[in-house]
């Protein structure tokens, strides 16, 4: 069985192969499952496993298999498959130049998509209970770690872009702006497949995550969240506190495994978000997008 996902480069609905469906189906659907995976699967020792095996000269063998399985276009890395030493190297691999060209560079009002991948859209993360599963809402006191902060995003907006294994999984700034704040919060390692999220949206502020917040001219003080989910012990930020950060510049890395990047809108921005996003997320329907492509335009 495959999910649901529409494809807005192609303009049309396509079917979402889900990583060892069947496996996940278990773990999150079923008692048995659910208590494998408190007992395992989220612990932290078992992503640190997989992270080893990740940085090992071994896992280099691994590479073509994981490749060829899953399609990867070879043509857009910007080194050899072969010179990959680890299968971490391969995973967090750099993009030749163009390959991910920023859609309406130089207008200050666009949001990019931060990441290749899933994306969903909560118009208003407050009233909303559709995310991944209808009748459930959205914690944003215990997403963001700090109750004051969220009443600041009351009514706001919310995009999610979630990553797969078989993504590029480096991520970009979808606005530019100042990095004023940066918290770390530990968590658990659930996974961030829809098959997960469906059964526990709580995944989003059980994991571990690190929220940043960026102020900008155009937008306000907005929200970047990193997640990690299983098989990712391991969130690298490229830039610092302080920083002056570039919409589409390189954010960070995600080393093996599915994450997911959370963007955050203060509710004073009226942003004229992609039509295909509009209309499938409140179906809790994905749209796959590309890194830097156009999620959105602030209405001047």
């Amino acid at each position: 069985m495959s999910l649901k996902l529409f494809n807005i480069q192609k303009g049309k609905i396509d079917e979402e192969k889900v990583c060892a469906e069947s496996f996940m189906r278990f773990l999150y659907g079923t008692q048995v499952g659910r208590l494998t995976t408190f007992a395992i699967f989220k612990r932290l020792f078992f992503s640190r496993l997989c992270g080893l095996w990740a940085d090992s000269k071994r896992s280099k063998k691994s590479i073509l298999k994981f490749i060829a399985d899953n399609q990867i276009d070879i043509s857009e890395f910007k080194n050899p498959a072969s010179q990959f030493g680890t299968f971490n190297d391969f995973f967090t691999r750099e993009l030749a130049d163009g390959k991910r060209p920023l859609a309406e560079n130089g207008n200050a009002n666009a949001v990019s998509f931060p990441s290749d991948g899933r994306h969903l859209l909560i118009e208003n993360i407050t009233q909303n209970d559709t995310f991944y599963a209808k009748g459930i809402k959205f914690n944003l006191a215990k997403f963001l770690g700090d109750e004051k902060l969220a009443l600041r995003f009351e009514n706001g907006s919310m995009l999610i872009s979630r990553l797969a294994p078989m993504d590029y999984h480096r991520f970009h700034y979808p606005i530019s702006g100042e990095i004023i704040a940066r918290k770390s919060i530990d968590g658990k390692l659930f996974s961030v497949s829809p098959i997960a999220l469906s059964e526990r949206l709580s995944v989003f502020w059980e994991n571990k995550r690190i929220v940043n917040l960026i102020e900008s001219r155009q937008f306000g003080v907005c929200a970047f969240v990193e997640i990690g989910a299983t098989n990712v012990g391991c969130i690298e930020n490229f830039g610092k506190l302080g920083d002056v950060v570039e919409r589409g510049e390189q954010a960070g890395m995600f080393r093996f495994g599915g994450s997911c990047v959370a963007t955050i809108f203060p509710k004073e921005n009226k942003i004229e978000w992609n039509s295909a996003l509009r209309e499938y997320s409140p179906q809790s329907i994905e749209c796959y997008a590309r890194v830097n492509e156009l999620a959105g335009i602030k209405e001047s």
